[in-house]
């Protein structure tokens, strides 16, 4: 009856599509302060490429949640 959330290996929109067929939550962490990270000398572009990685997992999720089964 809980709600289970998911947040291993989830670094990038396929992984986060197939969490989110058996999961309630996807939890990303560590890919996106990997992104920040590689962009420490440019903070901005550290947000754009972060906010790039989460609009297509957020677009890779919602159409696996509304796909039909198979």
């Amino acid at each position: 009856a809980l709600p289970v959330g998911v947040g291993f290996g989830i670094s990038d929109a396929e992984a986060a599509a197939k969490v989110s067929r058996i999961a309630d939550a996807v939890v990303v962490g560590s890919a996106l302060v990997k992104r920040i990270a590689a962009h420490a000398d440019d903070p901005a572009a550290g947000r754009r490429e972060v906010a790039q990685v989460l609009a297509g997992m957020r677009r890779a999720m919602d159409q696996a949640t509304t796909a039909t089964p198979a």
